[in-house]
């Protein structure tokens, strides 16, 4: 059921997003006084300890938000929300503890596994089609790629919480737009408000890190509402949508992981090669890099909408973004070229 279908609806709608965003405010605010610290380190781009664990806050506002908003819409949960739900809370509760006492990143990669196991498992489930091994592993292997591109572009003040707040808010006005289920638009827009709570914490001064608590959960929904949208009957190439909004931070990490595999340099040891780090070591400032993150992924975006509610071509929508990053990549090229000392 939609806002069309519903209008009543839209005020309780407004208080209950009020009531999500001041709660994931106050939540944050609690979280810091946990004193989880992320101390500086080789890798790091802060220089003092900072607390972490936000995702805790954004975590909590969506598993609770997330029904009660269906349930303002008569929405019966199904096996794609349950297990979204089921996943997000276990995910979370492992990158918590993560946060606390660090593990090993294969113990890491099995728990984001098993968590895109049961979303894409529960999507298969919910959308009647049976479920089938090529399509579950294509799923889980998106899902996976979607948790650690949030992860690893979590390492500058609100980048990877800025980023998700703009594709969350487009996925949930696409979806509106369109006159897709509340599955959809009303969990794209949980996660956004909780998002919005919590940001004022992050940027443009640090006080609180989501840790990779808030990074994974952000990368699991916004993979799972990628999958949800490539299901929708009235969205132009549903499956590309969710690719385009992020084609920015996956850019940044496919590069990153290709070159460094060129390279012959382990692909699971911790690094500071990504593009943003690389621009953030050869002096610009952070806040430029959010900024720029930010509009290639509104950029990103605009053309999901184009090609979803107008049905232009995914590969012509591509090429503003696209053409947008290869301009990114080449200026930082030139900064890391003219930094004394400082080698890709």
């Amino acid at each position: 059921m939609t806002l069309v279908h519903f209008p009543q609806g839209t005020l309780l709608t407004a208080a209950l997003l009020l009531a999500a965003a001041t709660g994931s405010a106050l939540l944050s605010r609690r979280v810091i006084g946990l004193h989880v610290m992320d101390y500086p380190g080789s890798r790091s781009a802060h220089a003092a300890p900072v607390p972490k664990g936000g995702g805790l806050a954004i975590l909590i506002v969506f598993v609770t938000g997330v029904p009660l908003l269906q349930r303002v819409f008569h929405h019966h949960p199904d096996a794609a929300d349950i297990t979204l739900l089921a996943a997000t809370v276990w995910l979370g509760l492992f990158c918590w503890r993560d946060d606390m006492r660090p593990m090993p990143p294969l113990w890491k990669l099995g728990a984001q596994g098993a968590a895109a196991v049961l979303v894409a498992w529960g999507g298969m489930v919910a959308a009647g089609h049976g479920v089938n091994a090529p399509g579950l592993v294509w799923r889980t292997l998106w899902l996976v790629m979607v948790c650690n591109t949030l992860n690893f572009m979590d390492g500058l003040n609100g980048l990877a919480s800025g980023c998700t707040l703009i594709a969350a808010l487009a996925t949930a006005g696409i979806c509106l737009a369109a006159q897709g289920s509340v599955q959809v638009w009303g969990t794209a827009l949980m996660l956004a408000t909780a998002i919005a709570g919590f940001l004022p914490f992050n940027f443009p001064r640090a006080r609180l890190f989501m840790g990779d608590v808030g990074s994974q959960c952000c990368g699991l929904v916004l993979g799972a509402l990628g999958l949800y949208m490539a299901q929708l009957p009235q969205l132009a190439h549903g499956g590309w949508l969710m690719p385009l909004m992020l084609c920015g931070l996956l850019a940044d990490v496919v590069l990153t992981l290709l070159r460094r595999a060129w390279l012959r340099r382990s692909l699971m040891q911790a690094h500071r090669e990504h593009i943003y780090q690389m621009a953030h070591r050869a002096g610009m400032q952070d806040t430029h890099i959010t900024w720029h993150a930010w509009a290639g992924t509104l950029c990103g975006s605009l053309a999901a909408m184009a090609v979803g509610l107008h049905g232009a071509s995914p590969v012509v929508a591509l090429v503003v973004p696209g053409s947008m990053q290869l301009a990114w990549m080449a200026g930082v090229s030139l900064l890391v070229r003219r930094k004394s000392g400082l080698r890709w």
